[in-house]
């Protein structure tokens, strides 16, 4: 029986991603991918009006769409758009560099 990790998945973040399957007609074991997503786990420190932010925004969502979003999936959703945006952000060393780089590009 498996039981709750600590992380509130019944399965382990280390767990193997492929899986043995049985071999057709007595041939070798052939590796077939397992169909539960690979996520790391981080922690982000934010200042408290950023935390406020994503709160207001979450809730103005499900007040408009009816569909409860969590901060972190608006954190993904943020960081997907940059990454499919195409935007260099190798050249800049801060994060007010970057917000600066982010805020520009999505008024113009």
């Amino acid at each position: 029986m498996k039981t709750k990790s600590r992380l509130g998945k019944t399965d382990s973040i280390f767990a193997s991603t492929t899986k043995k399957t049985a071999a057709p007609s007595g041939g070798t074991a052939v590796q077939a991918p397992v169909r539960s997503s690979i996520e790391n786990k981080m922690t982000v420190i934010m200042p408290p009006d950023q935390v406020a932010f994503l709160d207001r925004l979450c809730l103005d969502i499900r007040q408009k769409t009816r569909a409860k979003m969590r901060r972190t999936e608006v954190i993904r959703a943020l960081v997907a758009g940059v990454q499919a945006s195409g935007i260099d952000l190798t050249a800049y060393g801060t994060e007010a560099a970057i917000a600066g780089v982010i805020q520009k590009r999505l008024k113009g």
